[in-house]
């Protein structure tokens, strides 16, 4: 993909391209649109309906991408990261074996063979209904009066459907009236809005039909004609289905009221996205196309840091998965494993192959041809468990040191400025890392986080709910990190946890969750599990002052840059964290210029820190913002913090610019009923 820089392409499998340009049977092309890899994981992935300028499709299921797969030289392009195979297993089971690119079509005359053959994602229209922008007309994809016209070889974006033959809304259209018939003409067909979708992930086209019949047939014709017409009222849009064969018209508004789930219909179970039906006995609930719920993206990701413990079987078998035919066949016996490492090496950018001994590597080989189970073992889905490895290895001078000369990692230490030492006890430049990141499933309705994370409402990836892959993407950048002084946090967060302050806090996130939490949830998750310790709140406010303030001389934008908090207090499963790491990734070359390594040294990061502290004490909205709390049935997320002086993108935050507040880093002047200790008082010199 050079880089990531190319789109993915998406082909509309609804007409089938690869067999239709094989037989020669149609002029239009296959691609439509195209998307970035890291689009396919988080806003138009599988089951998501994607907005092209004239007309939406959906993504397919896994089970359609094969075939593009097959027809690509050396087959997919696999990831090799162990740790993040081991999270995806913990998520879908076992039977998840690699972590794979997506197809993409390369931008060259002709692809990697002959025109329209080398496509990217497989895709269907979705929804199926259009409507005639000309005259209204309503009907399903299929009705021989659309025509698909795909004609410009490098113009995907003016691939459309159109009414052939629309003279537009008349009464003598209908044979009604004495105006004469207006002369047909081409007119655009666009997607009609209105869907059905469950808290169970299914979505499906919206019975426009048997809506304006209110469930029976119609009593004029067997396939009848319908229009949508809307106008402006009071009420806002007033969309009417109008039935031109029998007279029978109907309001959505009826769909959008109190009473609308007992005139909706019943889920039918449909996954669009893998062209099956499933049993389900959930209402149906109306959707907008586009809609803000109608798709939540569940995906993991992590750090790609090295690993101190020796590789195992279990380690090396999807490894060994990814490789070519002919350099598996090249492993003929176990003295032969010498010039098999170094190939194999060369081809996965991993140096398992180098430290593993050769009876594990033979192993693992003889275990894969004979089929073997590719488990990575169990790991924990908890995100404080996922950030420990990480953790452990930015703390430890010997282990980033010992593992920097790898092709997707390197730091070096660097000397802690003078000013910040009294909290600050270590500083690594990150000056190459890589995010991995999987994507296994989606939601509807609910976001997983509103479902107390229940795995049987992420939607399945394929037909048979087991995957044996998933999509994944790689993400290289740099970064800088911090690591603060566990005692002097330690002994101020004891003394945060005694105000009262700090109690409306507790009791507003207890409130927010319970509210998030959707009504079919199960409720079993205690609140307070997922509520961050002080230190989690100061750390990651000083995150966003510092992520604001490098966005103005690193040469980064703010949305560019993206944080990793390590903050969580000592139990008998994990050590005490106190730590912030500020990245940069991305596909192309964006994630390797420079400007974040270069703020680490000791010069630039204190000047870097003490301007964001001062930025961070006075805001435009103060005294409301320096003295904000959740009061009575308040349940917003975070304290002294707002737009002007802490929120950041969406993209950068890992927490959606929740668990902020200026007042537990700084020394704001406020009321004492409210005030707190400043965790950068000893950097402050009070």
């Amino acid at each position: 993909m050079d880089g990531g820089l190319a789109p993915v392409s998406i082909g509309l499998t609804e007409l089938d391209p690869i067999a239709d340009v094989e037989a020669k049977a149609t002029k239009n092309r296959s691609k439509v649109g195209g998307v970035r890899p890291s689009a396919l994981l988080y806003t138009s992935g599988i089951g998501a309906t994607v907005d092209l300028p004239h007309l939406s499709v959906m993504p397919h299921g896994l089970d359609a991408w094969q075939r593009y797969y097959d027809r690509r030289p050396g087959g997919a392009d696999v990831i090799v990261e162990p740790r993040l195979l081991g999270l995806v297993q913990a998520h879908l089971g076992d039977h998840v074996a690699q972590l794979r690119k997506a197809p993409w079509a390369p931008d060259i005359p002709g692809g990697f063979g002959e025109d329209a053959l080398d496509l990217g994602i497989p895709a269907r229209v979705f929804p199926q209904w259009l409507r005639c922008t000309g005259c209204n007309l309503l009907a399903p994809v299929s009705h021989p009066i659309f025509e698909f016209k795909n004609v410009l070889k490098f113009r995907p974006d003016q691939a459309q459907f159109i009414h052939k033959d629309c003279k537009g809304w008349s009464v003598a259209a209908k044979g009604k009236g004495k105006a004469p018939a207006r002369k047909g003409r081409e007119q655009m067909a666009v997607p009609a809005r209105y869907l059905i979708a469950c808290v169970n992930g299914h979505i499906d086209e919206f019975p426009y039909a048997a809506w304006v019949h209110r469930g029976k047939a119609c009593s004029k014709a067997k396939i009848p004609q319908l229009r949508m017409r809307e106008w402006k009222s009071n009420l806002g849009p007033d969309v009417q289905i109008i039935c031109l064969s029998c007279d029978a018209s109907r309001g959505m508004l009826e769909a959008t009221g109190p009473k609308a789930g007992s005139k909706l219909p019943k889920c039918r179970g449909r996954h669009a996205h893998l062209d099956a039906f499933y049993t389900c006995d959930e209402p149906g609930k109306l959707m907008m196309l586009g809609a803000a719920n109608q798709w939540f993206a569940s995906t993991v990701g992590l750090l790609a840091l090295p690993r101190d413990e020796a590789a195992t079987v279990a380690d090396l078998l999807p490894v060994l998965q990814g490789l070519p035919p002919e350099v598996m066949a090249s492993a003929t016996t176990k003295e032969a494993l010498a010039g098999f490492r170094g190939w194999a090496g060369s081809l996965t950018g991993s140096d398992l192959f180098g430290a593993v001994t050769d009876d594990v590597l033979w192993e693992a080989i003889q275990a894969l041809k004979g089929g073997g189970a590719t488990s990575s073992g169990a790991m924990s889905t908890d995100p404080g468990d996922i950030l420990i490895p990480e953790w452990l290895v930015l703390t430890d001078e010997e282990k980033y040191t010992k593992h920097s000369g790898s092709v997707d990692f390197r730091a070096v230490r660097r000397q802690v400025p003078a000013s910040l030492a009294p909290l600050v006890t270590e500083v690594v430049a990150v000056e190459k890392l890589k995010k991995v990141n999987a994507f296994v499933g989606f939601t509807r309705i609910d976001a997983l986080d509103r479902i107390d994370d229940s795995k049987n409402r992420v939607a399945p990836l394929t037909r048979s709910g087991r995957p044996t892959w998933v999509p994944a993407t790689e993400d290289r950048g740099e970064g800088f990190f911090l690591q603060f002084d566990e005692a002097g946090v330690l002994a101020w967060e004891e003394k945060i946890l005694q105000l009262d302050v700090w109690e409306t806090y507790r009791k507003a996130h207890e409130l927010n969750f319970k509210r998030r939490t959707s009504r079919t949830a199960d409720s079993s998750i205690d609140p307070d599990s997922r509520f961050p310790a002080p230190r989690y709140w100061a750390i990651h406010t000083l995150s966003h002052l510092m992520i604001r303030q490098a966005a103005m001389s690193s040469g980064y934008g703010s949305a560019s840059l993206t944080e990793r908090i390590y903050a969580w207090r000592p139990d008998e499963d994990r050590p005490a964290a106190a730590g912030l790491l500020i990245t940069t990734t991305a596909s192309d070359s964006e994630g390797t210029l420079g400007g974040l390594v270069d703020l680490s040294r000791p010069e630039r990061l204190a000047a870097l820190v003490h301007e964001a502290v001062r930025r961070g004490g006075r805001c435009s909205s103060d005294p409301v913002c320096s003295h904000r709390r959740p009061r009575g049935k308040e349940d917003f997320l975070h304290g002294a913090a707002c737009h002007f002086c802490l929120f950041v993108s969406e993209t950068s935050c890992e927490r959606t610019n929740r668990f902020l507040d200026r007042r537990l880093l700084l020394d704001l002047m406020v009321d004492p009923e409210i005030a707190t200790p400043a965790l950068l008082d000893p950097i402050l010199g009070h």
